[in-house]
């Protein structure tokens, strides 16, 4: 209740979307653009209210031209499955849009709502930063390889899809949607190794782990609490963590 008070607070529109407003009304294609609109914050809405379930840090959710964007101070420090949670609200809610969609809406309307919606769907689970679906992989494998090979085999895939999607759907109008995953890709290489810094530094400070895990190298698994058996010695993770942050590139 105390989140939903300030959920106003939270939101914020990009000047560009109502440039893209008055674009859709001069082209006539203001309905369409409207619905997908809408349906991308719904989807987004849902990020949210399961944001504010687990006590995520929020930022901001900003509404943009062509989709939502839900930004979370905290993402990455959480339990897993929270994340996964959060991650997994988005896509979940286009199944509850489809059943409105069937109940409310009747002829070509409903037609051109179902396309919009599986279209969003779809799309939005493309392996790519900053969509859901890089997301979802993301958290998959820091559950069960090394943290930072975890980032950067993540980042490997979100470029290589990138890739593909800009060769066979490049247009003329697409090249918007194009280039701004193109620029996030540079954004996600930046954000890898301040991210690991930022995480490793947090290490006294993260949430009570019951899972042992016992490493010969300086690796990290997240959701255990990580024991190092270096040089015939055993290292608790905490005497460790200076030695991790050695090992991101500056």
């Amino acid at each position: 209740m105390i989140h939903l008070k300030k959920f106003h607070l939270d939101i914020h529109i990009h000047y560009l979307t109502f440039f893209y407003v008055l674009v859709a009304w001069i082209g006539q294609y203001l309905t369409f653009f409207l619905s997908a609109l809408t349906i991308v914050c719904i989807h987004e809405l849902c990020h949210l209210l399961m944001a504010y379930y687990f006590h995520f840090q929020i930022e901001k959710i900003e509404i943009l031209p062509f989709g939502a964007y839900l930004s979370l101070s905290d993402f990455y420090f959480h339990p897993i499955c929270h994340e996964l949670c959060v991650v997994l609200s988005g896509p979940c809610s286009h199944l509850f849009i489809y059943y409105f969609i069937d109940y409310f809406c009747h002829g070509a309307i409903q037609n051109e709502l179902f396309v919009i919606n599986s279209f969003i769907f779809f799309f939005n689970l493309l392996p790519i930063y900053p969509m859901d679906g890089h997301r979802i992989i993301c958290l998959i494998l820091q559950a069960f390889i090394d943290l930072k090979n975890a980032m950067y085999l993540s980042l490997k895939i979100s470029v290589f899809s990138f890739v593909i999607l800009a060769i066979f759907y490049f247009r003329y109008n697409t090249i918007i949607i194009i280039g701004y995953l193109f620029y996030q890709q540079f954004l996600l290489m930046k954000f890898i190794p301040t991210y690991l810094r930022e995480f490793y530094s947090k290490i006294p400070s993260l949430y009570d782990r019951e899972k042992i895990k016992v490493h010969h190298h300086l690796y990290y698994n997240r959701g255990y609490y990580n024991y190092y058996l270096l040089d015939s010695c055993l290292y608790d993770e905490k005497d460790i963590m200076f030695d991790l942050l050695k090992t991101v590139k500056k």
